[in-house]
């Protein structure tokens, strides 16, 4: 059951969780732009709802369809239309332990005031690597 006292931008967050454990894409799809970015896994990225849409099915798929998604601390810091959420994301599934992940998310508000993800970065800073320049 949604807080009242969140914001809408973790009400959509909760949302989407709950779509994902619940394999409900359509709602899912609903709290995405058109041209969201969805860091599939470092270096892989989906581009797009058909995209993001294929890629969590195949991301339930590999979780033998028994992925868990909850927050567990977030920060949303918000700007006129733009909204950035650092998380503390919990993937868990059958067979596949509990990993937390410092996720990186951003949200714009569409014209008729609702927050939608245009990046999901639940990996965060994982995705640079170890690289030295």
């Amino acid at each position: 059951m949604l807080k009242t006292n969140q914001n809408s931008v973790e009400q959509q967050i909760e949302i989407a969780d709950r779509a994902i454990m619940e394999k409900d894409y359509d709602m899912l799809m609903s709290i995405y732009t058109d041209d969201a970015v969805l860091v599939v896994e470092p270096g892989r990225n989906a581009r797009g709802k058909e995209q993001l849409r294929n890629a969590f099915v195949k991301i339930s798929e590999f979780f033998n369809n028994g992925l868990r998604v909850e927050q567990n601390g977030l920060e949303v810091l918000e700007s006129d239309d733009t909204a950035l959420v650092l998380a503390n994301t919990v993937v868990s599934g059958p067979d596949f332990p509990a990993v937390t992940r410092k996720a990186t998310y951003v949200f714009k508000k569409s014209e008729d005031g609702v927050w939608l993800c245009t990046i999901d970065n639940s990996y965060g800073h994982e995705i640079i690597g170890n690289a030295i320049a």
